[in-house]
């Protein structure tokens, strides 16, 4: 098995031409700066009031570094502005570093791994 991590998620626009916007910008930044154990980034339209994101990563160490990297780039901040994380499914190991990360960002209710909803977390 390998320890690879799918994520896909799911955001409700506020702005959809903001998002969009702060999305070419975060990839493009991502791309030629961000952690080398993103192996995709990937956008997608969805309709007038959603996007969704799908991110493969080497594993658990690079999700982690991803989202410490990444949370305090202006892109992402604009793209948090933008729209709010309504769902994340994640599909790979689920570590210890990761979930406290998780929880840290209130993510936890939010958060379906391998499909099933994760007992435990108080966000």
């Amino acid at each position: 098995m390998t320890p690879e991590i799918v994520v896909v998620n799911f955001y409700a626009l506020r702005d959809a031409e903001a998002f969009d916007r702060a999305v070419r910008l975060l990839v493009a930044r991502v791309r030629l700066t961000g952690h080398p154990g993103v192996k995709s980034y990937r956008f997608f339209g969805s309709g007038p009031k959603e996007r969704r994101a799908v991110v493969v990563y080497d594993g658990p160490q690079a999700w982690v570094g991803h989202h410490d990297l990444i949370m305090g780039w202006p892109e992402m901040v604009a793209l948090r502005a933008a729209a709010q994380l309504a769902r994340v499914d994640l599909y790979g190991p689920l570590t210890p570093p990761m979930q406290d990360w998780i929880e840290t960002m209130g993510l936890g209710r939010k958060l379906k791994h391998q499909g099933e909803a994760i007992a435990g977390f108080r966000r």
